[in-house]
């Protein structure tokens, strides 16, 4: 979970100690619907995961998102 928050982190511009797996969608100014999808398309090249669209809407923490990856 670390290495992810760190390239996380590195996506948004922010501290990686600023984010953890409970850091939810519009909690910090940087994730907002842009970035959720960038997020997104970021997570899918760099994990080689493909997250059905349909699923998208319920992903709502990162550790929603890191449930694809792990």
């Amino acid at each position: 979970m670390d290495e992810f928050l760190s390239f996380v982190a590195k996506i948004m511009k922010v501290d990686p100690s600023q984010l953890s797996g409970e850091t939810a969608y519009g909690s910090i100014p940087q994730w907002d619907s842009l970035m959720h999808l960038r997020l997104l398309g970021e997570i899918e090249d760099e994990y080689d995961v493909e997250i059905p669209i349909d699923e998208v809407p319920d992903i709502k923490t990162l550790a929603d998102f890191f449930a694809y990856v792990a």
